[in-house]
């Protein structure tokens, strides 16, 4: 054992890979809390106490521009729509933007301080736009959790200080950034190192820093954010994504912002140097079809709404398999992208995560002139 222990630290040592029968080392993290997962899938890379109950801090924030953005998806707001600025917002304390009462300032601003600057009162003034009051917001804060399956989640405020009940876990921080990856307008808002657009009440602009001082150092790193609080300690959900990869990491609790950096770039740097994406199905791939009952057309294919692809060794041989459950049948009228079963990712025949199928076209109902018409058709054929 100790002649094979002395060969592999011999091949670390000068680059080369580990011996095919090498099992990965695990990671260096001093946080004592934190999880690595694949990002399209879930698949738990890596986890250390993953499930604890801890104060998120400034990571809460992460959920209040997942919901902004929806919102501007959805047209409920546009990003210059100006924001009149509460007394509640301009009393948040801790980091700010110092937003003074009764000014107006657009929507994209106040996204753009709280994915940078990490801004308090951003938060609040956002919050009470979309939804009358903070509390309101926090209430859909907690239904996306929920829907999210972020079970060990419970959200207070819409900014992460420290109060009573304000709890997440590190695999529901990984659940939420999943969600959040999928959205472009929020990683090109947390990609973004630093700002100087956001005006300063006196006619200047701010000059906002990223407080992810990984970015442009950790090579394919995107966001995510950073958070810190008494309570919580030092916090980071980061993301990266190289050779068609993407990872999560999530360290919870660090003694120092430097410390909790040192933790993602191991998490990372482990990920990449043991596993590889294996794609699956291409975006748009049908990979089965389901009956349409009283349709148009008897059947619909059931395809991946984007690429699919899992995580498996590096040294390992493939393992990695796509199995379609797919509906016996659906009624029509079927829509376009509408969900019609879904496919487990397995790794070794485990699963270990599962995607949507949706149909690829529209299906029409068959109306009872239509109906008669094929009907007439058939028997002028005999």
């Amino acid at each position: 054992m100790r002649k094979l222990a002395l060969i592999f630290a011999a091949a670390l040592a000068v680059g080369l890979p580990a011996p095919a029968w090498a099992a990965p080392v695990p990671p260096t993290v001093n946080s004592p809390a934190a999880v690595l997962v694949e990002a399209s899938t879930g698949q738990v890379l890596y986890q250390k106490d993953a499930g604890a109950v801890r104060a998120p801090a400034s990571m809460t924030k992460l959920m209040t521009l997942h919901l902004a953005l929806q919102a501007v998806r959805q047209h409920k707001v546009r990003l210059g729509d100006p924001v009149s600025v509460s007394q509640r917002a301009w009393k948040t304390s801790g980091s700010q933007i110092w937003l003074e009462p009764g000014e107006a300032i657009p929507f994209g601003q106040l996204l753009r301080a709280v994915a940078i600057g990490s801004a308090n009162d951003a938060c609040v003034a956002i919050a009470e736009h979309l939804a009358g009051s903070e509390e309101a917001f926090v209430a859909q804060m907690n239904r996306e959790a929920k829907r999210l399956g972020m079970t060990h989640t419970h959200y207070v405020n819409s900014h992460g200080l420290d109060v009573e009940g304000h709890v997440t876990s590190p695999l529901d921080m990984a659940m939420l950034a999943r969600a959040a990856v999928e959205d472009p307008g929020l990683l090109a808002l947390t990609s973004q190192r630093e700002d100087r657009t956001i005006r300063d009440g006196k006619g200047g602009h701010l000059w906002l820093v990223n407080t992810n001082r990984l970015l442009g150092r950790v090579p394919g790193l995107d966001g995510l954010k950073t958070g810190y609080t008494g309570k919580a300690g030092f916090c980071l959900t980061a993301t990266a994504k190289r050779e068609g990869l993407r990872l999560i990491a999530v360290v919870m609790g660090g003694t120092s912002s430097k410390a909790r950096f040192a933790d993602v770039q191991s998490l990372l740097s482990y990920g990449y140097a043991n596993y590889q994406a294996v794609l699956l199905a291409r975006g748009g791939q049908q990979v089965g079809r389901v009956k349409v009952l009283r349709g148009t057309a008897g059947s619909v294919a059931a395809t991946v709404q984007q690429d699919v692809s899992a995580v498996q060794e590096r040294l390992s041989r493939p393992s990695v398999q796509l199995r379609p459950m797919l509906r016996q049948s659906v009624a029509a009228p079927v829509r376009r992208g509408q969900v019609v079963g879904r496919a487990a990712i397995l790794l070794g025949g485990r699963k270990v995560g599962e995607v949507p199928l949706v149909a690829s076209d529209d299906v029409g109902q068959q109306t009872f002139a239509l109906l008669l018409r094929h009907l007439l058709q058939g028997v002028l054929r005999l």
